[in-house]
């Protein structure tokens, strides 16, 4: 009888166990989301905000702090998904981060991801590229000029319209980069010589642009105020000096950072189902 019993204790406990572990995986989320996460190394800090995946995919903030005296450029596209069996990766345009500065990007993946459980996040994009380097010998422009097209190393660039005024002079241009390094402008080393030989800086100095094989992106340059003694802006040739202007660098990859997206179950079970 004892045996018995004790059979029946055992069964109804197995049945209870079993029932309630049924009754754990029949949640079902519309959304599944995660805990915001920092990661850094000697280079950049990363922040993981707002990580939600639904029906549709998985997106999230990713913030990153560059620590370094170079640029760090960061690539969505050489990253990685790992969840489960599948590896995918996202399909963004570049972040380019100035030495000390921060700024942030959306990364997304489409598909069908609610999965309760934890996930990896493999950020195999990340370069830095030092401005040190010693720029391309770049023939000066003439303005008004003889021939609106020309070449610095890798670089294909095309005057794409100018304004000659006495107060005021500026030049438009069009740039694809055809090289295998990344290319990099620089506005600020800019100048103007005038026809008694004095320079005057361009007084549109952005921040330097970024290129890899294939783009295309345009700048301008500028001057005003020039005395006129120096030469009528209006009437008189001007010379474009490129200086180191257009420079092609050998990024330094940074080493892949693996972070490991965990899984917030409170919020989901709050907010998900």
């Amino acid at each position: 009888m004892k045996k018995f019993t004790l059979s029946i204790i055992v069964l109804i406990f197995v049945a209870t166990n079993a029932f309630s572990q049924k009754k754990e995986k029949v949640i079902k989320y519309q959304k599944t989301f995660y805990k915001n996460q920092t990661i850094e190394n000697m280079d950049v800090k990363i922040t993981i905000d707002d990580a939600v995946a639904s029906v549709t995919g998985i997106k999230f903030k990713i913030s990153i702090v560059n620590k370094t005296g170079d640029y760090i450029i960061f690539k969505p596209s050489e990253c990685e998904f790992k969840i489960r069996d599948s590896k995918v990766k996202p399909i963004e345009k570049w972040l380019v981060i100035r030495p000390g500065d921060k700024d942030w990007r959306i990364v997304d993946i489409k598909g069908a991801y609610v999965i309760p459980e934890n996930f990896d996040f493999l950020m195999a994009g990340f370069y830095k590229v030092s401005l040190d380097a010693k720029g391309n010998t770049t023939a000066d422009f003439k303005l008004p000029a003889s021939s609106n097209e020309f070449k610095s190393g890798g670089f294909a660039v095309v005057m794409d319209g100018f304004k000659k005024e006495t107060a005021k002079t500026d030049a438009k241009f069009k740039v694809t980069y055809y090289g295998d390094k990344i290319g990099i402008i620089e506005t600020n080393k800019v100048a103007a010589k005038m026809p008694d030989g004095k320079e005057f800086a361009n007084y549109l100095t952005d921040k330097p642009i970024i290129f890899d094989k294939g783009t295309v992106d345009d700048f301008k340059v500028a001057w005003k105020d020039i005395p006129i003694n120096s030469g009528d802006m209006q009437q008189s040739e001007m010379m474009i000096l490129w200086r180191d202007a257009f420079k092609e660098v050998t990024p330094l990859k940074i080493p892949t950072i693996n972070l490991t997206i965990l899984f917030d179950k409170e919020m989901s079970m709050d907010k998900g189902r």
